[in-house]
């Protein structure tokens, strides 16, 4: 009989200790597969074209536009050249979500600041320089927004050439 509880015993202390060393394994295998599924996250919100959309000629003299990506797609450069009343050109950027985590627009830095800074503004006279606002727009994986900047010389101004330089960086965090 006591050879029986002995057995009994032994077999509970056997099936205790499977239980813990189980869940000590499941344990470790969950580690590692949350470390893996951290590694493969990645986060990348960039430039990724801008096309040059209308041209309007206010004179003789067709406005004209140069542009750059740089910064691995964070930056776009601008160069616009406008001569007369009514010039206007029109870019469209494509600002695209290339990770696989949602990611938000928080922002677009411009330098110079035409659109804050009286002073900027001010100097670049009779041209001014907009966009659309993008500002806490949502990207999911793949996604893409398009922000568009327009640059037009005043009806109210003489003809004159202007050459007006201009960068746009995107202001962006990842929402996951």
């Amino acid at each position: 009989m006591k050879k029986l509880v002995k057995n009994k015993n032994m077999i509970i202390v056997i099936l205790c200790i499977t239980i813990v060393l189980l869940s000590i394994g499941f344990t470790l295998i969950a580690i590692r597969l949350k470390e893996r599924e951290q590694k493969d996250k990645i986060y990348d919100v960039s430039i990724v074209k801008v096309q040059e959309g209308t041209a309007i000629k206010g004179g003789e003299i067709l406005p004209t536009g140069k542009y750059t990506i740089d910064d691995n797609g964070k930056s776009a450069h601008f160069t616009f050249n406008l001569n007369n009343p009514n010039d206007s050109l029109n870019y469209t950027v494509t600002i695209k979500n290339n990770g696989n985590l949602k990611a938000q627009i928080d922002g677009i830095a411009e330098s110079p600041d035409y659109l804050n800074d009286n002073n900027q503004k001010n100097s670049i006279l009779p041209v001014t320089i907009t966009h659309n606002d993008i500002t806490n727009q949502e990207l999911n994986p793949g996604e893409e927004i398009n922000l568009i900047v327009t640059a037009e010389f005043s009806n109210s101004g003489q003809a004159m050439t202007r050459t007006v330089p201009y960068k746009i960086s995107v202001l962006s965090s990842c929402i996951e």
